[in-house]
């Protein structure tokens, strides 16, 4: 028993021993200017995170926030022994309301602060054109194209008659990622397959093409269906590039991270 306590309070001395030299550290840090200099600007530097906004069976994804890392930037900096803006290193802070949080719920756009948006598409044809131009985009795969290499194409599983098979192939040539295109009906099936769910917000076809074309804004995810052609396409992409749009992978579209 007396062995037990003396264990106890050798342990106990331990933990009181490292919380005041901790502290004591911490204290030092303080006092020392570059570290106020730091503190000096962290409210200058940090951002709020955005919430993701839910609509029924729909989400946007929210938007990270970032603030300094003063205990990281303080060590970056006491090495080169001066203050140093690009030295500031800084933790994102996750919104409250998140689309991980929410997988029972279809993102139809991501972050219009990405000033960017994403393409999904089905027509073979049009990726000849995407892959000379070096165009992310994600096309929607079957056992029909599941084998076609694609340097731009993120690959979407859309065969939901064969997709365990497409699905274990595309995992095999390491092409699987976390999407289900949420579409005709087939949202318990993207839940039950455990999918991050995602859908249109804007479908173009050469039927409605003069009239949606040139509504696109940031943040939208654009289905370019079968029937549009190549020339309309193009223009599209020049009208998305006027905008000053960036076009990226589907996948950092609907992130919540700032990179």
């Amino acid at each position: 028993m007396n062995k037990y306590l003396r264990i106890v309070g050798i342990l106990s001395v331990l933990c009181f021993s490292f919380y005041f030299t901790e502290q004591a550290a911490l204290f030092m840090r303080q006092q020392d200017p570059l570290y106020e200099s730091i503190l000096a600007v962290e409210e200058e530097y940090k951002e709020a995170s955005i919430d993701a906004v839910i609509e029924d069976d729909y989400i946007i994804p929210g938007y990270s926030g970032i603030e300094i890392n003063v205990d990281k930037s303080f060590q970056n900096m006491k090495y080169l022994g001066y203050y140093q803006t690009s030295s500031l290193v800084f933790d994102e802070i996750k919104p409250s309301v998140s689309i991980s949080e929410n997988k029972d719920k279809i993102i139809y756009r991501g972050n219009a602060l990405k000033q960017a948006v994403s393409l999904i598409i089905s027509d073979e044809s049009l990726t000849v054109y995407l892959e000379e131009m070096g165009i992310f985009y994600s096309i929607l795969t079957t056992q029909d194209n599941m084998n076609t290499h694609r340097e731009y194409g993120i690959k979407i599983n859309y065969d939901l008659t064969n997709y365990d098979t497409v699905e274990k192939t595309l995992k095999e040539n390491k092409e699987n990622n976390d999407l289900c295109f949420a579409k005709d009906n087939n949202k318990d099936f993207c839940i039950q397959k455990k999918k991050t769910l995602v859908k249109e917000s804007l479908a173009i076809n050469k039927n409605n093409f003069s009239k949606q074309y040139n509504n696109v804004t940031a943040g939208d995810i654009i289905y370019i269906q079968n029937s549009l052609g190549l020339a309309n396409f193009k223009l599209l992409i020049e009208t998305i590039e006027f905008k000053g749009l960036k076009i990226i992978p589907l996948q950092d579209l609907i992130s919540e991270s700032r990179d």
